[in-house]
C-alpha cells in the first residue's frame, strides 16, 4: 500500500508535476498529512471546551449556537471563494500558509478573551482561514499522488485528520487535569501544533495545474461537468440525513453512556476512522471509487438505522466502532472520486463548490434530525436519516451511470 510507484518518474506532460521535474512529489501526501494531523490536534483542543467558556462569559446557549453558525457558515461559502482564488492564480501553498497562518494567529486571543463577541472573532477568523484552505490543499493532494492511487493518498490523508482529531480532545484532558481544570492555558498550549502545521507547510513542494487559459467567466469557470454536478446532488441528498455528530453522543447519552465515557468512545470512533481510511481508500484504487461509494452510504444506511432501533450500550459501542468504518468508506474517497471527475486546473473550485455545498447542507440537516428528535422520538430521526442515505445511493448509482466520464475516470468504475 506504498504511495510511489514506478509512475513517478514519468516524464509525460500531464498536471500535477512540479515545474522543472518529470515526478509527482509523493512526499507531500505525507506532509500534508502531518499539517493536517498537528491542525486538528490544535483544533480539537479547544473545540469541545468554547461552548462551555462561552458560558462562563455570559453567552446565552440561543448565542452560543448563533456564533457556532456563523463560524461554519462562514468557512462553507469561502471555500468556494477559496477554490475559485486559488485555481486562477495557479499557487496552492499561498493558500495553504494563509489559511493555516489566520487559524494559528488568532488561537492566542482566546487566551486573553474577556467577552463572547472576542470568542466569535476568533471562530470567525479560524474558519476564515480553513475556508481558503481546504480547496487548495485537496488540489495539491489530488496533484501529488499518482493517479491510481489517489484513493490510498486521501485515504491517508483522512487517516491523519481522524488522529489528530482524536488526539486533540484527550490532550486538553491531560492539561486540565494537571493545571486544575485551566481552560486558558489549553487554548495557549493549542498554538503550539497550530504553529507547528504552519512550519510543516514550508517543507511542502508547489504543484502547478496544467497551464490552460483561464475563461475570465465565473460561470464558465464554475462549469465543472455533468458527472460532478451529479455526484454533488447525491452528496447534498445524502447531507441531508447526515447531520452533526453531536446526535450520536447524545444518542449515547440516552443509552446510558456517562459523560466521563464520552472522550473514550470519541476516540474509539477516531481510531477506526484513521486505520480504514487508507484501507478502503486502496481498495478504492483496485475496484473503483463508485462500488465503494455506493457501499459508504449503504454501510451509514444500516448504521443509522440500527442507532433508531437500538437501545443497548454495547450495542452503540459496536455501532461506533462502525461509523468509523463509514468515514473510511467515504470522505477520503470522495475528495479521490472529485480528482476523477475534474481537470487539474479546475479541481480548487470543484473542491470549494462541493465543500460549500457540504457545508451550507449540513444546516437544515442538523435542524431537520433535531426537529425530528424533539417532536416525534430519536428513532424516527434515526431512521429518517437511513432513509436518506439509501436515497442518495440510487440517485449516485443512476446518475452516475448515465453520466459520461469524467477526465480520470478509470474504465474499471472509479
Amino acid at each position: 500500500m506504498s504511495l510511489d510507484s514506478s509512475r513517478d518518474s514519468s516524464t509525460e506532460p500531464v498536471s500535477g508535476f512540479p515545474a522543472g521535474t518529470g515526478q509527482r512529489p509523493t512526499r507531500n501526501v505525507y506532509r500534508l498529512g502531518l499539517v493536517s494531523l498537528f491542525a486538528d490536534l490544535s483544533t480539537e483542543m479547544i473545540y469541545p471546551l468554547i461552548p462551555e467558556f462561552l458560558v462562563t462569559l455570559g453567552a446565552s446557549k440561543s448565542l452560543v449556537g448563533l456564533i457556532e453558525g456563523i463560524a461554519e457558515g462562514t468557512a462553507s461559502l469561502l471555500r468556494m471563494v477559496g477554490g475559485l482564488l486559488s485555481d486562477k492564480v495557479r499557487k496552492r501553498r499561498l493558500f495553504l500558509f494563509a489559511g493555516y497562518g489566520l487559524a494559528a494567529a488568532a488561537k492566542p486571543f482566546l487566551f486573553v478573551s474577556t467577552h463572547w463577541a472576542q470568542v466569535l472573532a476568533v471562530r470567525f477568523t479560524d474558519r476564515v482561514g480553513k475556508g481558503l484552505r481546504t480547496p487548495a490543499r485537496d488540489a495539491l493532494l489530488a496533484d501529488s499522488v499518482d493517479p491510481s492511487r489517489k484513493g490510498l493518498g486521501f485515504g491517508f490523508h483522512r487517516g491523519m485528520d481522524s488522529l489528530g482529531a482524536a488526539g486533540g480532545p484527550l490532550l486538553a484532558m491531560l492539561i486540565l487535569a494537571l493545571s486544575q481544570g485551566n481552560i486558558r492555558l489549553v487554548f495557549l498550549l493549542s498554538v503550539i501544533p497550530a504553529a507547528v502545521s504552519v512550519y510543516l507547510i514550508a517543507r511542502v513542494k508547489e504543484v502547478l495545474p496544467q497551464a490552460r487559459e483561464f475563461k475570465a467567466s465565473l460561470r464558465a469557470r464554475a462549469d465543472l461537468g455533468r458527472p460532478f454536478g451529479f455526484f454533488v446532488l447525491s452528496i447534498v441528498v445524502f447531507t441531508l440525513g447526515n447531520s452533526s455528530n453531536a446526535f450520536l453522543i447524545l444518542k449515547a447519552r440516552e443509552a446510558g453512556l456517562q459523560a466521563a465515557g464520552i472522550p473514550l468512545i470519541w476516540l474509539t470512533y477516531n481510531v477506526v476512522a484513521a486505520l480504514s481510511s487508507p484501507v478502503c481508500g486502496h481498495v478504492s484504487d483496485r475496484i473503483g471509487r463508485r462500488p465503494v461509494i455506493l457501499a459508504s452510504f449503504v454501510v451509514y444506511a444500516a448504521i443509522y438505522a440500527a442507532f433508531g432501533l437500538s437501545s443497548g450500550l454495547t450495542v452503540v459501542w459496536v455501532l461506533f466502532c462502525c461509523y468509523g468504518l463509514y468515514h473510511g468508506l467515504s470522505e477520503g474517497i470522495f475528495r479521490a472520486y472529485v480528482a476523477d471527475l475534474v481537470e487539474s486546473d479546475r479541481r480548487a473550485t470543484a473542491y470549494g463548490l462541493f465543500n460549500t455545498a457540504v457545508g451550507l447542507t449540513l444546516v437544515p440537516a442538523s435542524i431537520l434530525f433535531g426537529l425530528l428528535w424533539d417532536k416525534v422520538s430519536s428513532s424516527a430521526a434515526f431512521l429518517v436519516a437511513a432513509a436518506l442515505s439509501l436515497a442518495a445511493g440510487l440517485v449516485f448509482a443512476a446518475t452516475q451511470k448515465l453520466a459520461p466520464r469524467g477526465p480520470n475516470t478509470e474504465a474499471r468504475g472509479g
